[in-house]
């Protein structure tokens, strides 16, 4: 076979493959849909936001508010029609494009020469048709970065829906505390009104004087004021709840119909120190995340995708080559002259050091942040699992002994005021007390609520999977 055949042919195949990556379909359904799987294990929930599905009809939400809205239905909600959710997976199609596009061969290039001789003669034609050769030996390289960078924005997304399923429990268990703080403080209207009562009756007895009732309006005052403020709380968190869910109505329209969750009866057995029956493994819980956190994992991706990146900027350095076939054809000649054509790039002065040392100095500073992120996932874990340890310590230990205090005292403050044994002020105090004792349990419920929420955040698992 004659150079000049054999040029012609490899031409001919750098053709064909050109044609054949120019086919490439951007169809990133299988990435959109490794995302949801991850966010199903990493959350526990079954239901997703799927891009090539309807998103949750209008009618379908009215009947979801319309009973009243469960914590699971928030959770559903919160990942089915969260508007931020859905703009987040359209990160995945675009990293998708990038490795449609990385598989693709540049477009040749066509030069047309046109001569025209000064002092008269024939005129010449002249065409070059380019391929860029070393892009054959950089794609796999380019197509590895993509990939790797795809992976990670899959595993980022993933973890971020974690986040903001993790951010509408918290806002609905927030809200449902708001609630029961202000029903809290009617109830404590309803308790300074009686006391208030109370003394007004003793004072047209004769037994308490103007300032013993004027005394007792302070507190019923107090606590009207209080209901006030609480109803703006209270109202606050369920618009706060609504802007998780993506919920354009009114937030007062949401009627919530879940109590605060009780602690978990067995506190993670697989999990539970020997020496403290009572308290976790954080280490366990340590190792557990490491293994299981997507945003990790993501870091690990782009770690891949950048040592890929040094390769591809070193390959850069070798310059560019073109070949391809010529045609030139003398004008009058009645004959067509077809040959090789050959452009180089020759890389004398740029070899591209500098974007080999950029790539180079990005992968070092990934790497730092890598370790950091691991150290820092360490710590989270280990003080999530204290905090969540301490809550339910704190919470039973309202529970038991400290709100039951709170009551026996007030009931013992009321009979011993009114048969004279104790003063007014004294009464308000141990109601001021209660009342305390109440709100600090409604409180410290939220706490242990958000401390589980926190765990299953840190780690990057639901509670039940934690177990070994």
């Amino acid at each position: 076979m004659s150079h000049r055949t054999t040029s012609i042919c490899t031409s001919a195949r750098l053709a064909v493959l050109g044609l054949l990556t120019a086919c490439a379909q951007v169809e990133p359904r299988a990435d959109f849909d490794k995302a949801r799987g991850l966010i199903t294990d990493s959350t526990g929930r079954e239901e997703v936001f799927d891009p090539y599905a309807e998103p949750l009809a209008r009618d379908e939400l009215d009947a979801l508010l319309a009973d009243g809205l469960t914590l699971d239905e928030a959770l559903r909600i919160a990942l089915l029609n969260n508007r931020e959710l859905r703009a987040d997976f359209q990160e995945i199609g675009s990293a998708h494009t990038d490795v449609v596009q990385a598989q693709l061969l540049s477009n040749p290039t066509l030069d047309l020469l046109l001569r025209f001789p000064a002092d008269g003669g024939r005129s010449l034609l002249e065409a070059i048709l380019g391929l860029r050769l070393l892009e054959l030996w950089r794609i796999p390289v380019r197509t590895e970065v993509a990939r790797q960078e795809l992976e990670a924005t899959v595993l980022r997304i993933a973890r971020r829906a974690g986040e903001r399923l993790a951010d509408a429990r918290n806002a609905y268990h927030a809200a449902v505390a708001a609630e029961e703080l202000l029903r809290v403080a009617e109830e404590n209207v309803e308790l300074a009104t009686r006391s208030h009562g109370a003394v007004r009756e003793l004072h047209a007895a004769g037994a308490a004087d103007a300032f013993d009732e004027n005394l007792a309006r302070g507190p019923l005052l107090a606590a009207q004021l209080a209901v006030r403020t609480g109803r703006i709380d209270a109202a606050n968190a369920k618009r706060e709840l609504a802007k998780h869910l993506s919920l354009a109505r009114p937030g007062d329209t949401l009627w919530l119909t879940d109590a605060l969750p009780e602690p978990l009866p067995e506190p993670l057995p697989g999990l539970l120190l020997e020496r403290a029956p009572t308290e976790l493994d954080a280490e366990a819980l340590v190792e557990r995340a490491l293994g299981s956190r997507l945003d990790l994992r993501a870091i690990e991706a782009t770690l891949a995708a950048l040592e890929a990146s040094v390769r591809l900027e070193g390959r850069k350095g070798l310059g560019e080559a073109s070949a391809g076939p010529a045609l030139e054809r003398p004008a009058g000649s009645g004959e067509n002259l077809v040959g090789p054509s050959v452009s180089l790039t020759l890389p004398l002065f740029d070899t591209n050091r500098a974007g080999v040392a950029r790539a180079e100095f990005e992968l070092e500073q990934l790497r730092a942040l890598y370790e950091a992120a691991r150290v820092a996932i360490a710590q989270d874990v280990r003080s999530s699992a204290d905090r969540w340890h301490t809550s339910r310590t704190n919470l039973a230990f309202y529970d038991e002994d400290l709100l039951p205090q709170a009551q026996r005292s007030l009931e013992l403050a009321r009979e011993s005021y009114s048969v004279g044994h104790t003063t007014l002020l004294a009464l308000v105090e141990v109601q001021r007390q209660l009342l305390e004792a109440r709100r600090g349990h409604v409180l410290l419920r939220l706490e242990a609520a958000k401390a589980s929420s926190e765990l299953e955040r840190v780690v990057g698992l639901p509670l039940r999977d934690l177990v070994p």
